[in-house]
């Protein structure tokens, strides 16, 4: 356990340092973009959580040569890198090569990985193993999507996906330390990009963070090949779930990703509280917390979203490590 956390400590620290490279470049390059949720809406480095694909990479070359855990996990690297690269594209107006790429064009290179990705770890036997691809194939990339979508706020994604990842290192230990040690790992890369993208913010990690994020943490669950464990994994995103199914899908259906009207809406005194619409309001999770708490600071909300990953976390890990696992 000590090695682990030795190592945990160095991945934090290649992350970090990474981060801190892109965040140069990007703002002296001009990849900015506005912070709105702060007076004045001070320029913020954008697209920063590409930043991670070197630790990543890192982390997934290391476990091959020193921990045999299979060229299998290469795989994972290359999922996790296509999902970074349309979330690059993403950041960037979706433009490649001076034209402009539209949602089918990147939605299906994220299709065709996850399907290979969940064929390659579970490969079907009869009818119901096509489904299990199938479902498993959804998963990857729902994960990832849920993890996108799931944002809004500085620190917002990546915190919880820090916590996300915490718990689901200690119910991997109870069945393989090697996967394991990829949930711990991963942890302490995102927190090298939470460093920067906590209150007050110096990177988004844009949609090229969010969806490497998402994909990082379903790649490495699929490739642990045991059902249950994945199952756990996807029940951890149940309040990502209620945020695009209960709230942003049937209260702003025309706008999920909230981009024809500021999200949120900046007082005088520095908190943030629901926009005026003309209608029934625009939900997301943040807004619902302002429904029921009030107006918040920044830093108040995403702290209250945070808590509530952790006791959804705390709940199924109680369940799977008493009764499952």
């Amino acid at each position: 356990m000590q090695e682990q956390l030795i190592l945990l400590v160095i991945f934090f620290i290649i992350s970090l340092a990474s981060v801190m490279l892109i965040v140069k470049r990007n703002f002296a390059k001009g990849i900015v973009g506005k912070n709105i949720n702060i007076k004045g809406d001070p320029l913020v480095a954008e697209s920063c959580g590409i930043a991670l694909l070197l630790p990543v990479w890192l982390l997934v070359i290391y476990c091959i040569l020193f921990l045999n855990m299979g060229l299998e996990l290469l795989l994972v690297g290359i999922a996790i890198s296509v999902f970074g690269f349309i979330g690059f594209l993403d950041d960037n107006k979706n433009k490649f090569f001076g034209r402009a790429v539209g949602w089918k064009v990147r939605a299906t290179p994220i299709a065709l990985i996850s399907l290979i990705v969940a064929i390659i770890f579970f490969f079907p036997q009869d009818i119901i193993g096509v489904v299990w691809i199938i479902l498993l194939a959804l998963f990857l990339a729902g994960v990832a999507s849920f993890s996108n979508t799931f944002e809004g706020l500085n620190g917002w994604t990546v915190g919880t996906s820090f916590i996300i990842c915490i718990f689901a290192s200690i119910v991997a230990m109870q069945f393989n330390s090697h996967a394991s040690f990829l949930f711990l790992s991963l942890a302490g890369i995102i927190l090298g990009l939470l460093v920067f993208n906590k209150y007050p913010v110096k990177a988004f990690p844009g949609d090229s963070g969010t969806l490497l994020i998402g994909s990082a943490i379903a790649g490495m669950a699929l490739f642990t090949q045991n059902i249950l464990f994945v199952i756990f994994v996807f029940l951890l995103f149940i309040p990502h779930m209620v945020d695009f199914f209960l709230l942003k899908m049937i209260t702003n259906r025309d706008d999920a990703t909230q981009q024809k009207q500021r999200p949120y809406k900046l007082l005088s005194n520095g908190k943030l509280t629901i926009p005026d619409y003309k209608g029934k309001t625009k939900f997301d999770f943040a807004k619902l917390m302002m429904k029921l708490f009030g107006d918040r600071f920044e830093w108040q909300i995403v702290s209250i979203i945070w808590v509530i990953v952790i006791i959804n976390s705390l709940f199924w890990t109680a369940i799977f490590v008493s009764f499952v696992f």
